[in-house]
């Protein structure tokens, strides 16, 4: 808690895109959270290259608009109201909470519409200069404005990829300039966006404008301490009126606790990488185009050249040996009618990966490639996460289905993220299948239309991720039974889109659609190593939490007491005989114990999972430095290690049974803290319930022994129980609120 009335300095990380650009535009950029909206408004203008000379508006999730005040006057903006100022509302108090969203449009004819979410909440350093920077981002700048939205755009990409395109049509003039420019619609110039908002100065905001309704204050707020709060207060140095920080630096309450794992070797990795035939071919193509080949105007081989790279370079075996390309007679006549480049899939989808990728340069008509050997290590490892890292941020913004945007795209979304999660969080060689899931989610589920667009969408939704990842080598991928392709399901959409149940025929009653579910095995995937590798990297991108087993090994203790919160009892053993290996009994007992001491939710954190690591210390030095550390005056490491020294048996004890009972006491309330301190009481209910030692007639025989307990946490903790236990056990919970008064009083 902060007694001088200010939060902390943060900045926040945002990721805007541009909706309905296939593959997506967009920007990661980080401004200080008490900048005003009228700042991101400046630096969305510089990041996509627009030019400010049409209106705009920010609507927020709850569907208050800012912007131009003076601008937007007597323009209907369709919420019924005046848009707020968006030069006095402060981002942070907006986008209050990570994943909040905003949406912002620029210029009500073309409608360029931007999505922002509010990625990550960053402390802001002492001393650090207040700006707006460019992070990260994928594809070039608009290239122009009043060209129709995003319609307008695809076609004038579309044109400039095409040998005389336009010509004498609306967009003409523009492609005509674009292309003498050299403008690469896949070019991103961080370092070029983040010079230009250099030059923005932002401003500061006093946080005026009303945060989103809600309890409690939004990211970045402050609130003043009420009689309760001080009535329940661990530390007994606030005061009513008293501010209090709103969490700048906590942890985001959805961040998802994921499971410790194990990497493969660098090198193992990286020949994993040349291993994919997709990858190996764009390494090939990139090694062939040393000397330098012709292309067209479009940026591909030209036809001839097209014909000997997939002769020469056997491109021709991407396509599967049951391709028609597979027999020469066929390939020769293939090829020989061959126009574009671009109608030889095999041939264009490697040389987009090694053009976009860097692997091949094109200037003055020619490509220009480096050595096979010019490609290893660290840099084609990278190469290859950061291709991954594309293909999930595109199946996170526009889903797995083509041509399928709005709702239905955003649910493919969804479970394609959900998928993901899945994967990651699967044991080593574990299968994910699309049975198993489907089984899981007609648990819950409801039979009928409804349900069976979501068990068709699903189904989609897994192929068409397995289908992306496996190009990559990320996922080991096994096709089900029978006919259900991705055809299949969007044909299964459109007939229950327009009420029609599964299977086809008005006739097909939901029985039968099941039947025709179940009567086929699924499709099913594996992370492969390389897989695992890529998407842990990804998600590290995202902000999100991923340890692995040993990262522990030589940190200190208090580092590892927080790592190991959410492990499993398995791969804490692994975590803590590694970190023990580093150092002696001694040392480790001692950095262990120091650990403990502490006010607060993560100090008593650290002392519960530090009671499960030096119960297994059984090295005679590690015990005489528990028997030292519970006769210290240290709170918290006293209890730790009076606890445990009595829970063993015979000498090695060597502590009196009634202090061993007094420490135990205290750690029960110091372990419930935590939850008392972050959670709703009915979790904090749970949490004794769920323990053998605090069942509701344990509870009864110790009320009168649990509000004595010299614990700034006590009343708070018993107060909690009197609440939630309730509906429980009425008579215990009055009892549980009595002794929380007698503990206030003692205090």
């Amino acid at each position: 808690m902060r007694r001088d009335g200010k939060t902390a300095p943060s900045d926040l990380q945002l990721k805007i895109v541009l909706h309905g650009t296939r593959p997506p535009l967009w920007r990661r950029l980080v401004l200080p959270s008490d900048t005003s909206l009228g700042t991101l408004h400046d630096a969305i203008q510089v990041a996509f290259g627009w030019h400010g000379g049409h209106l705009h508006l920010f609507t927020d999730e709850f569907g208050r608009g800012y912007g131009d005040a003076a601008r937007l006057t007597g323009i209907d903006l369709g919420f019924g109201h005046e848009a707020g100022d968006e030069d006095a509302t402060a981002l942070g108090d907006v986008l209050a909470e990570e994943k909040a969203r905003l949406r912002y449009v620029y210029d009500f004819g073309d409608d360029w519409e931007h999505g922002i979410t509010l990625e990550k909440t960053l402390p802001r350093p002492v001393g650090a200069e207040r700006a707006v920077r460019c992070v990260g981002g994928r594809r070039a700048d608009v290239p122009a404005e009043d060209i129709g939205g995003v319609w307008g755009l695809a076609e004038v990409l579309e044109f400039l990829d095409t040998p005389g395109g336009a010509g004498d049509g609306p967009y003409g003039e523009l492609v005509a300039e674009l292309r003498a420019a050299g403008y690469d619609p896949a070019a991103f110039d961080r370092d070029g966006i983040t010079a230009r908002l250099a030059r923005l100065t932002p401003d500061t905001v006093s946080g005026k404008a009303k945060p989103p309704t809600g309890e409690g204050a939004g990211r970045g707020g402050v609130r003043r301490l009420t009689a309760e709060d001080v009535a329940l207060c661990t530390c007994g140095q606030c005061g009513v009126g008293d501010p209090v920080d709103a969490g700048v630096d906590g942890p985001a309450e959805d961040v998802p606790v994921l499971r410790p794992v194990t990497l493969a070797p660098r090198e193992d990795l990286v020949a994993a990488v040349r291993g994919v035939p997709l990858f190996d071919a764009a390494l090939r193509l990139a090694a062939w185009c040393s000397e330098g080949r012709q292309v067209t105007a479009g940026r591909v081989l030209r036809p001839a050249l097209a014909r000997e790279a997939v002769e020469e370079l056997q491109l021709w075996k991407l396509a599967g040996d049951d391709s028609p390309y597979a027999d020469a007679v066929a390939r020769a006549r293939a090829l020989k009618s061959l126009r574009s480049a671009k109608d030889v899939a095999f041939l264009d989808d490697p040389w987009w990966l090694a053009v976009d990728g860097g692997l091949i340069t094109i200037s003055g008509g020619r490509a220009r490639g480096g050595a096979a050997t010019d490609f290893t290590g660290e840099g084609l490892l990278e190469f290859w996460a950061a291709t991954m890292g594309d293909l999930l941020e595109e199946i996170g913004e526009t889903g797995v289905l083509d041509g399928w945007h709005g709702e239905l795209g955003e649910l493919t979304a969804e479970i394609a993220d959900g998928l993901v999660g899945l994967l990651y969080d699967a044991p080593d060689d574990a299968w994910v299948d699309v049975d198993g899931l489907r089984a899981k989610a007609r648990e819950v589920g409801e039979n009928g239309p409804e349900f069976d667009l979501f068990q068709a969408l699903f189904a989609a939704s897994f192929q068409g991720l397995g289908e992306g990842l496996a190009l990559l080598g990320a996922v080991e991928y096994e096709p089900g039974d029978g006919v259900d392709s991705a055809e299949e399901n969007l044909r299964t959409l459109q007939n229950a889109l327009v009420g029609q149940e599964l299977g086809g025929g008005s006739g097909t009653s939901t029985a039968a659609s099941d039947r025709s579910w179940d009567d086929q095995r699924g499709h099913r995937m594996r992370l492969t190593p390389l897989g695992r590798y890529g998407l842990r990297a990804y998600l590290m991108e995202c902000g999100v939490p991923a340890p692995l087993l040993g990262e522990y090994a030589e940190a200190d203790a208090d580092a590892l007491l927080q790592g190991l919160l959410g492990y499993s009892p398995e791969e804490m053993r692994r975590e803590v005989e590694g970190w023990l290996a580093h150092r002696s009994a001694t040392d480790a007992a001692v950095g262990l114990l120091d650990a403990c001491v502490g006010d607060g939710c993560e100090a008593a954190a650290r002392r519960a999972v530090a009671q499960l690591v030096l119960a297994d210390l059984d090295d005679p030095r590690s015990l005489r430095v528990l028997r030292k550390a519970a006769g210290s005056d240290a709170e918290g490491c006293r209890q730790v290690a009076t606890a445990t020294l009595g829970a063993r048996l015979g000498a090695e004890a060597d502590v009196d049974p009634a202090r061993a009972e007094e420490a135990g006491l205290w750690l029960l309330i110091d372990g419930l803290s935590v939850l008392a301190g972050a959670q709703e009481s009915e979790e904090l209910t749970r949490g004794f319930l769920e323990n053998w030692n605090t069942a509701p007639e344990a509870l009864e025989q110790r009320v009168d022994e649990l509000w004595r307990v010299e614990h700034p946490a006590t009343a708070q903790v018993l107060a909690g129980l009197g609440e939630g236990l309730r509906r429980v056990d009425k008579r215990l919970a009055k009892r549980m609120r009595t002794a929380a008064n007698k503990a206030l009083s003692r205090r």
